[in-house]
């Protein structure tokens, strides 16, 4: 009789916009053929941008699922007890990764895959926390309990964007980990997002506790996206503004037949940082005949080529109230013409 085996399970944590996606993304691509993977994705914001892109990723035995309705260490938790359960039982992985919000606190989301009914069924693996080393210099992450306990949760803590940062903020980051306790098992620095694999195969040892685990409010059910399974016509796009964990957010969704100028959308999105305080802002725009995934985090844009081809979507997110109307009206003067 073949003894049962647990499934591991893996956190890939870390703030907003340090680049978690792109590497759960990178994991996928180099992942086993013959492994059968689950990825559960939750973002903050209304437009699912995450979910995708991952969809859009060729890999074989590969099944994606989003947890709506708020943030899962807290009003979503019900929501990614349910999801986990419909994985366990219809999916059937190998292997399961778990990415939550940059927002979100990993505390209660360990605690829920420690405890019984998922406890039997899974083996939780290293907890991993990406930062960008050029944040710990700033404020707003120094003083930020949510963050400090991404990195004292995680058992591998990694520095990306490190072609990014200079020498003094790398030295300040290895300083800053040296004096981490309990130590991590790893602590390294990465480019582009490419995590190593075999750090997904690590058992945690000691119980890591969250020095803030009241930093993350609890937040009111957020009603889920069933705005998002209609199709805008052109003109028309569908627009949802959101509140949530202190920050400010609107998500769009555009016609398939819009195509966008890539050089406007980047003057407004700079525009807007500047001016309006967006902080943060992640899409999928048709430019010209192709789609390709728009990044903008730390002052700087990015955007890689990606097969979606649904529609085109915008989620920015901002730490003041916005005149998310009036922004809109901004977006749609950077579409350059409709399929003909």
């Amino acid at each position: 009789m073949n003894e049962y085996k647990k499934i591991p399970v893996n956190l890939i944590t870390g703030f907003l916009g340090v680049g978690k996606t792109t590497a759960v993304i990178n994991l996928l691509k180099n992942k086993p053929e013959n492994e059968k993977w689950a990825v559960l994705v939750n973002e903050f914001g209304e437009v699912s941008i995450d979910h995708a892109m991952m969809l859009s990723v060729e890999a074989g035995q590969l099944s994606v699922m989003e947890v709506e309705g708020g943030c899962i260490c807290c009003s979503a938790q019900q929501n990614m007890f349910s999801t986990l359960q419909t994985i366990l039982k219809q999916v059937k992985p190998q292997r399961i990764l778990i990415e939550p919000t940059g927002l979100g606190h990993p505390a209660s989301i360990l605690d829920m895959l420690r405890a019984k009914p998922f406890a039997d069924q899974l083996e939780v693996h290293a907890t991993i926390c990406m930062v960008n080393p050029v944040q710990l210099f700033q404020e707003k992450y120094k003083t930020n309990g949510t963050y400090l306990d991404q990195i004292t949760l995680a058992d591998v803590l990694v520095a990306n964007k490190t072609d990014l940062a200079s020498e003094e903020e790398m030295e300040h980051f290895w300083e800053f980990t040296d004096e981490l306790y309990p130590p991590k098992i790893i602590v390294d620095r990465i480019e582009h997002a490419f995590l190593k694999a075999e750090w997904l195969n690590i058992i945690p040892g000691e119980s890591r506790i969250a020095l803030f685990p009241d930093s993350h409010v609890m937040q009111e059910q957020m009603p889920a996206k069933t705005f998002l399974k209609r199709f805008p016509k052109p003109g028309k796009p569908l627009m949802k503004p959101g509140y949530s964990l202190g920050n400010y957010s609107c998500g769009w969704i555009f016609s398939a037949e819009e195509i966008f100028d890539l050089g406007e959308l980047n003057k407004l999105i700079m525009r807007l940082f500047f001016e309006n305080k967006v902080h943060r802002a992640k899409g999928i725009f048709r430019i010209s005949s192709d789609w390709y995934l728009y990044n903008f985090a730390d002052g700087l844009p990015s955007t890689h080529y990606i097969a979606y081809r649904r529609d085109s979507r915008l989620e920015l997110i901002a730490d003041e109230a916005q005149n998310w109307a009036e922004i809109q009206e901004k977006i749609q003067r950077c579409i350059s013409k409709n399929e003909e």
